[in-house]
């Protein structure tokens, strides 16, 4: 089962997935919340709860991809899980994707919204709005 939680801060979206990406129903939930962040200018994907993937999860994760680079938006995958990592290193599509490091998303995440200055190295990348 796939959870997501999502936010925006400035022009960037944060997609938090949790669970697995194995049915085609989950897929198309990802693909269909990513997608519907037409005007943000970066999109991170967080899956480092992600605890497992199948071809329907890699499948949408290369559409994504493809689909950001056709509508000019930064789409970075922060901290995929070493199953996922392997996975996707396997599939082939690990040249493909954009990583972000939890420093790059910390920056990002400030870029996005100065007011997140006091964001630290080490911190979470989830931020609760107030």
């Amino acid at each position: 089962m796939l959870n997501m939680y999502t936010d925006t801060i400035g022009d960037m979206a944060v997609v938090e997935c949790e669970g697995s990406i194995a049915r085609s129903d989950e897929a198309t939930r990802l693909r269909e919340t990513v997608t519907s962040y037409t005007h943000a200018h970066v999109i991170i994907i967080d899956l480092s709860e992600v605890n497992y993937t199948e071809n329907t999860g890699l499948a949408v994760l290369a559409f994504l991809q493809r689909w950001a680079r056709e509508n000019e938006i930064q789409l970075k995958l922060f901290n995929p899980s070493a199953f996922v990592r392997h996975q996707l290193k396997c599939a082939g599509e690990t040249l493909q994707f954009e990583f972000a490091s939890l420093q790059e998303a910390m920056a990002l995440l400030t870029q996005a919204d100065p007011q997140m200055h006091w964001l630290q190295k080490g911190s979470e990348l989830r931020h609760s709005a107030a």
